[in-house]
């Protein structure tokens, strides 16, 4: 599937997948984070990278993204840990299910333990399974 119909589907389905996290999609005040993403999920090199790390190495998604953006994400937040609140940290999981689950077709998924606490305070993120493992 190529990358512009992946950001066309995660756009146009977002707010009523993820209802709880409509806010990141549609409030002004989060744009910078969402647009952030969409620019990653358009982008078919960094996006072949994010799937790559998690079909291969089962490193999640928003583990790489957040990763290669490091940066960008100090600067938007103005901190230099780029601590992220709950709820964009929430979000941004959810945009990645949003394409590994609805746009790219992956079924199962694994909470696993990442070190990203002095960066982002996360500590665990989601991969996903192309099958359900059983």
């Amino acid at each position: 599937m190529k990358t512009e119909n992946i950001a066309a589907r995660v756009e146009k389905n977002f707010s009523c997948t993820y209802v709880p996290f409509r806010e990141f999609q549609q409030n002004q005040l989060y744009s910078c984070y969402w647009n952030q993403c969409m620019e990653a999920v358009r982008d078919p090199e960094l996006l072949s990278h994010i799937v790559f790390c998690n079909d291969v190495f089962a490193i999640p998604p928003i583990k790489t993204f957040l990763t290669y953006y490091r940066e960008d994400f100090i600067k938007l937040t103005g901190r230099d840990d780029a601590l992220l609140d709950p709820f964009v940290k929430k979000s941004i999981g959810a945009f990645w299910g949003m394409v590994f689950k609805f746009a790219l077709g992956y079924q199962g998924q694994k909470s696993v333990s990442v070190s990203m606490y002095d960066y982002f305070g996360i500590k665990s993120a989601t991969c996903f399974k192309k099958q359900r493992e059983g």
